[in-house]
């Protein structure tokens, strides 16, 4: 009975020095942490909110591992039990602030890619070279602080990623088209496409391996890197997303040319007032280019706000030309030939 008395008596100090360490750890994470938070969601500056949001995950363990720390050194345990669990603790807190760091990395460019021009095409690849920059970092951290020589290692390493490399052309190879993708800076996340390959839609992502291409349908196609770089892109966002509309068409050889130039553009600048994704202050205009075999030629110049608006542009002035032309007589002919011949008398 003594004795049972005598290890509760024992256990009484340490757990309540954990109790007390998760206490305050939930204290200052609920009380300090959101306080801060609430400062600085009312700054323009985003980088508090990231350092902010990253490091409220790990309080309430970095203050449990300092409640152990103090059980250490109070308890009075031997020093092989003492040195072994500080150095067990130093591991544990060396890789929750390499986590902290990294999610900070991350979430840095979550908040800054849609700010920093070209940014929003580095959202999976670039994430991935600061996890694996930032956990490498904090290994290597970790090793030295156990005292284990990486000079070894980074000879192993070096050995083995030059095998691995080998065996690995096609990933590499893909990777670092990537970056170069990237470096160019002229594919961006939400930029619409057009490869050489016949493939187009909306750029979704760019990752370490592939190119993800979301098509109009809502299908994903998936690039190689290495097949982007080699392709030859077509970018409707670069250098500005709105673009030039052109319709071809042709009217019969007896119409009054002025008047159908009147009508058409009467319709086309109806549509680009009223017609939603259409560039309000552009005003078409129409050119006669070619007497036809059975038509005279010419086209019309509309102009979209992206790409894709084109297609409710189109759709608006060829039925609203459409009716008008039958409204002022005016005659789209169909492909005609007109075969005069001569009769011969004897």
């Amino acid at each position: 009975m003594i004795l049972k008395l005598s290890i509760l008596e024992q256990l009484i100090a340490p757990v309540a020095i954990l109790v007390g360490a998760l206490l305050l750890g939930l204290f200052f994470k609920k009380v300090v942490i959101g306080y801060l938070a609430r400062l600085a969601s009312h700054t323009k500056w985003r980088f508090d909110d990231v350092v902010i949001s990253s490091v409220r995950g790990s309080v309430v363990l970095w203050f449990l591992v300092l409640g152990l720390y103090v059980i250490l050194q109070t308890q009075g345990l031997s020093k092989g039990i003492t040195a072994f669990s500080s150095k067990a603790l130093g591991v544990l807190v060396i890789f929750s602030v390499t986590i902290v760091v990294s999610n900070i990395g991350t979430e840095t460019i979550e908040y800054y890619k849609s700010v920093i021009t070209g940014l929003a095409s580095a959202t999976s690849l670039l994430k991935n070279i600061i996890r694996v920059t930032v956990y490498s970092i904090g290994i290597l951290i970790i090793l030295d602080d156990l005292h284990i020589s990486i000079a070894p290692l980074l000879t192993a390493l070096g050995v083995g990623g030059l095998a691995i490399g080998l065996g690995l052309q096609e990933t590499l190879s893909n990777f670092f088209s990537g970056l170069q993708i990237l470096a160019a800076r002229q594919i961006q996340v939400g930029n619409y496409i057009r490869l050489s390959s016949g493939d187009e839609g909306f750029v979704e992502d760019l990752n370490w391996r592939a190119t993800v291409i979301r098509t109009l349908p809502g299908n994903h196609v998936i690039i190689p890197n290495k097949n982007i770089a080699n392709l030859i892109v077509t970018n409707y966002e670069r250098p500005h997303p709105d673009m030039s509309i052109v319709f071809n068409l042709g009217v019969d050889y007896s119409s009054d040319l002025r008047k159908v130039e009147e009508v058409t553009i009467d319709v086309a600048r109806d549509v680009q007032k009223t017609v939603e994704g259409a560039k309000r202050d552009f005003d078409p205009f129409i050119r006669y280019n070619q007497f036809g075999d059975s038509s005279i030629n010419f086209s019309v110049i509309l102009r979209g706000s992206t790409f894709v608006d084109q297609y409710l542009i189109k759709h608006e002035f060829i039925k609203r030309l459409k009716e008008r032309y039958d409204k002022e007589g005016i005659t789209i002919p169909f492909p005609i030939r007109t075969v005069y011949m001569n009769k011969e008398t004897e």
